[in-house]
């Protein structure tokens, strides 16, 4: 009877504060990536700077980690924006110099399956681990890594002196990682912060000891002397890259070539620049190519407009490589062909309808490009080198997909650069206040008839100072401090803390930083008497104990701090937080979870006490 007293009460409980529970968001129509997957095959992350990705992953025996159903949400963006269709590794092609030697490890040997390792705490120390299928011996293992990690720099300018803006960009990393005979592939993709995706794939290992020579200009001297030379090979990484941008069914292809007009500028620094000129043009049908300088491609969607009236799109940035062209399989940078189901490899492709074909058969027809699909080939000669004796340093080959136009500004854009669009020259600084300072007069102030004249003061002693204290501030070189209030002396992790702070200069960009462990909380432009308001969520994983805040004038080197205490929820801290930040429907959740259990408890004891005393007996 208690058990069930006790189910009954948290379903009561669950029940009223239901529509509380829900996360941020369900309320709303569910997104293409939502409806495609479920559960541990769903990828939605949010990234520190507020951006966010889903997308679908899975395991194919021959490819190994595939992605469908890509999508990008950009910090201020409503709801995300479907980028692609799917993702994979549609061929490893692996030729050795002397030319007794070549395999196509995709087709050949499978990269997922039976090849696909399982990964352990050094392969993901910081990511969360899923499972997946390889084969019946095995069955589930550990397959992916998922998790977010620092990318560096994202962005930093201070080009006029008035404000520094810079700040720490991170990505959405998933990878998995393969062995193929004695090398060991790490299939890597990074989804940005800003949009861009990189992919990679890393060859790690040991080199064959089967593929020895002793001719030395087809391999490497490796040992004592110069007996034995490693076979110098290489690895042309395919990926078939099917775009979807802005779930668009028809998408373009355009080609961006820049060539010198044979005239120079005369006012650089040396006189004789190249001028040069930019063409965009359509590639209209399937087609091969090899990527020349001062030459890109782009997919774009002519449909999809941002803010600023651009079409969204996605350049294919390929790293200058050396791609293998010596046979039709390996003969590209990058490839387009139309989007069909049957065409998944590269080359020597295993669907049953067009068995054994590859690229150069999907383009023979010469079809028109509706909905592109992109072939990407890296190519890597691998000479090898004493360092590459075992275990073999990782070495990385990919290309990056490269968002132009998809916003109409940075997604990651600090508020007091959002001005900035378009040709500001000119343009006044809204964050910067443009009242001139007061000019003191030029001409002292005629002295009054009848005022009877200044007194000099006797010398040899001290000059009493006036009643309100030195007519001068002491020079001890400190910095201008201001002042900071906060709205709760203490706060729980995930509640709202207000903050009200004074003295920076009006219009003026002022930077939050937590400490002790230093967390942005974003800049803000203090009012036109000074002050900054704003809120911010105290992180759920910050320790317990008291934290210092601290704001710093961009322009003034006027600075605040301020102390407040994160302590362990309790009846009475969640009523404060009820009180001071508003409907937090997390908050609210807890409390109506909270007061019904609570209430079910007393009620349940109250009836406990009036049985046990009639001699009632509990069932």
């Amino acid at each position: 009877m208690l058990k069930r007293f006790g189910s009954l009460a948290l379903a009561g409980a669950v029940m009223a504060g239901g529509l509380l529970l829900v996360p941020a968001g369900a309320a709303s129509a569910q997104s293409v990536t939502e409806a495609s997957c479920s559960g541990d095959s769903l990828v939605k992350e949010t990234l520190t700077a507020g951006s966010s990705w889903e997308m679908c992953w899975r395991i194919d025996t021959y490819r190994g980690l595939v992605l469908d159903k890509v999508a990008y949400q950009p910090r201020d963006e409503a709801a995300p924006m479907m980028v692609l269709d799917s993702i994979a590794l549609a061929q490893l092609n692996v030729p050795y110099d002397t030319g007794a030697t070549e395999y196509n490890d995709v087709t050949t040997y499978q990269v997922g399956g039976r090849r696909l390792q399982a990964i352990t705490d050094v392969d993901c120390p910081t990511g969360e681990v899923r499972s997946a299928w390889t084969d019946a011996a095995r069955g589930e293992i550990p397959a992916i890594c998922i998790g977010e990690e620092d990318s560096g720099l994202a962005y930093r300018t201070n080009i006029t002196n008035d404000a520094l803006y810079a700040a720490q960009g991170s990505d959405l990393v998933l990878h998995t990682v393969s062995r193929i005979g004695w090398y060991e592939y790490q299939t890597e993709y990074r989804f940005h912060d800003d949009g861009e995706v990189s992919v990679r794939l890393g060859a790690t290992g040991d080199l064959s000891p089967n593929d020895y020579t002793n001719v030395i200009n087809q391999g490497w001297p490796l040992g004592e002397g110069d007996t034995d030379f490693a076979v110098n090979h290489y690895h042309s990484a395919f990926w078939r890259v099917d775009f979807g941008i802005d779930g668009a069914e028809s998408q373009v292809v355009e080609k961006f070539d820049t060539d010198p007009t044979g005239e120079v500028g005369t006012t650089g620094d040396t006189g004789r620049t190249p001028i040069l000129d930019t063409q965009l043009t359509t590639v209209d049908t399937e087609g091969k190519v090899f990527v020349e300088n001062r030459e890109a491609y782009r997919v774009v969607n002519p449909d999809s407009i941002n803010a600023d009236g651009h079409a969204r799109s996605y350049e294919i940035i390929v790293d200058r490589d050396q791609a293998y062209n010596l046979n039709p399989e390996t003969d590209y940078d990058i490839a387009f062909t139309s989007a069909k189901p049957d065409e998944v490899h590269a080359s020597y492709n295993l669907i049953p309808q067009k068995a054994n074909q590859g690229v150069s058969d999907y383009i023979a027809d010469g079809e028109s490009l509706e909905d592109p699909v992109a072939w990407v080939n890296v190519g890597f000669h691998h000479i090898n080198r004493d360092e590459d004796q075992s275990p073999m340093p990782i070495h990385w080959q990919g290309f990056t997909l490269y968002p132009r136009d998809v916003t109409a500004q940075n997604p990651l854009i600090p508020e007091g650069r959002k001005w900035v669009n378009g040709d500001m020259r000119g343009v006044p600084n809204p964050n910067i206040p443009t009242t001139p300072p007061t000019t003191p007069p030029t001409t002292p102030p005629t002295t009054p008839p009848g005022t009877p004249p200044a007194t000099t003061p006797p010398t040899g002693g001290p000059t009493t100072p006036p009643a309100d204290g030195p007519a001068t501030p002491p020079t001890d070189g400190g910095t201008a401090t201001g002042t900071v209030e906060f709205g709760s002396n203490e706060v729980t992790p995930g509640g709202t803390q207000s903050v009200t702070a004074s003295g920076f200069t009006p219009g003026e960009s002022v930077g939050a930083v937590l400490h002790s462990d230093p967390i942005d909380l974003g800049t803000y432009v203090a009012d036109e008497n000074g002050d900054v308001e704003f809120q911010f969520l105290v992180p759920t994983d910050l320790p317990l104990g008291e934290h210092r805040l601290v704001l710093t004038g961009q322009t003034s080197a006027v600075t605040a701090e301020g102390t407040f205490t994160v302590a362990a929820a309790t009846a009475a801290s969640i009523f404060t937080q009820l009180g001071t930040t508003g409907s937090n429907a997390n908050v609210l959740a807890t409390v109506g979870a909270t007061l019904l259990l609570l209430g079910a408890a007393l009620g349940f004891a109250g009836w406990y006490r009036r049985h046990r005393g009639s001699g009632a007996v509990l069932a």
